[in-house]
């Protein structure tokens, strides 16, 4: 059993991303949320699975309410059928109606015994706090989180349309999803390549402010610590970054993942294709992918989840690069191994082919297939391989060549034209 990330975002600007084990309960996520942004757990609470506040359509309460009893006590997360993108909402407070969003951003194979916050953005409101006090302070003093109204005005100060803004958006979740980490500078040439050419400082100020909007699947880091550094400069010191590399050592694992990038190429793909990585679920529909989901039909039969969610899943961890030993952990957890439709070695050269043919972070969004066709043994391979290079069964066999002998042939010996028949049976026949 693994864990969920899930962003949780109280008003606009400030958001905590959640790491939580799948066998927790709401009422844990409860706890998790408040230690996040620092409440007091003083009052009642509930959980809107269906994302309509105040909707008895699939709600948990802290306490038995009228007409409704499930309590978040005994409802697990994994009992909830949450996967990547759903989203639900949570009430603390029923007088002062805390409103908090909650989306899950990411579904990790390992486990964690304690929720940990793996991404703070904004400061916490205050649960108390004294309007009058409040009031009189420095605008200083003030919070500086961004509403969404100041967001829009930063906006609005960007000399791009907000089309453009948009697309920029976009390709920093594709660039996320299917490079895991990728200069800035890098997909600046590559937003170009594809697009309306935008000059450097519009470009940096949208990825600014893009940055700050909550809910989004990677960050924007920036390695320099030159508060002077030039735009350009800056383009270059700056990474966006996966956000799942956050989740347990972010220097280590982004580190890692850089060394394991070094020398290969950047994976291009033409615009309509790459954008479509924008989503966090999609997978190219291959040959292979279609042939897991297949095998995958005969042991999900019985259970809630289809096969194409289940590759999901599987694709999501070979994406990182986890080995064969660790989807079967995953595999063996959801009970799949145990049917009896369940073949290892089956399995092992559909997850093999799979692999092979998944775009990877640490290919730079190649596959490994892509990659070792494009290295010297994989192009001495195609080579010899190539159709020019073989030879067709409807083709006449080569001729052995003829033989060269002087003077008139012995009748008993081989025939001079090469057939390979003694020379009185063959061209020597006429001369009989």
């Amino acid at each position: 059993m693994g864990s969920y990330v899930i962003s949780v975002s109280v008003g606009t600007g400030c958001y905590r991303h959640i790491q939580i084990s799948q066998k927790a309960s709401l009422f844990r996520l409860h706890e998790a949320i408040l230690e996040a942004f620092e409440f007091e757990d003083d009052h009642a609470h509930a959980f809107f699975m269906d994302n309509r506040i105040w909707s008895q359509y699939d709600a948990y309460y802290s306490m038995k309410m009228d007409g409704a009893d499930r309590l978040t006590k005994s409802r697990k997360l994994e009992k909830l059928n949450l996967k990547k993108g759903s989203q639900f909402k949570y009430v603390f407070d029923f007088g002062d109606e805390w409103r908090f969003q909650c989306k899950v951003l990411r579904e990790l194979e390992e486990d964690t015994k304690t929720p940990l916050v793996i991404r703070s953005v904004g400061e916490s409101p205050e649960q108390y706090p004294d309007w009058e006090e409040y009031e009189d302070e420095d605008e200083d003093d003030i919070p500086d989180s961004l509403t969404q109204e100041e967001i829009e005005e930063l906006y609005a100060q960007i000399p791009l349309t907000r089309e453009e803004i948009d697309r920029i958006h976009q390709y920093m979740d594709a660039a996320a999803n299917l490079y895991g980490l990728i200069s800035l500078d890098e997909l600046y040439k590559l937003y170009n390549s594809q697009n309306t050419n935008v000059d450097v400082l519009p470009f940096l100020m949208a990825v600014g402010v893009i940055d700050e909007e909550e809910g989004n699947g990677f960050a924007v880091i920036d390695w320099s610590s030159n508060p002077r550094a030039t735009a350009e400069e800056s383009m270059k010191n700056c990474e966006i970054v996966s956000d799942y590399l956050f989740v347990e050592d972010p220097e280590k694992d982004i580190r890692e993942l850089r060394y394991a990038q070094k020398g290969k190429p950047l994976k291009i793909l033409p615009k309509e294709e790459f954008l479509r990585f924008a989503d966090s679920s999609y997978f190219p529909e291959t040959p292979q992918r279609g042939a897991m989901i297949r095998y995958l039909r005969k042991l999900t039969s019985s259970l809630p989840e289809s096969a194409e969610e289940y590759c999901d899943c599987i694709q999501r961890v070979v994406v990182i690069d986890a080995p064969l030993q660790e989807v079967l952990i995953l595999m063996k957890g959801e009970g799949l191994t145990s049917n009896k439709n369940w073949d290892l070695e089956e399995f092992a050269l559909l997850f093999q082919d799979l692999n092979n043919h998944t775009h990877k972070h640490v290919n730079r969004g190649n596959t490994p297939d892509e990659l070792f066709s494009q290295s010297a043994r994989g192009l001495r391979l195609r080579q010899r391989l190539a159709p020019e290079n073989q030879m067709s069964f409807f083709e006449e066999p080569p001729r052995k060549p003829k033989l060269t002998i002087v003077g008139t042939p012995s009748r008993n010996g081989p025939c001079p034209c090469g057939s390979g028949r003694k020379y009185k049976n063959c061209c020597g026949k006429e001369k009989k």
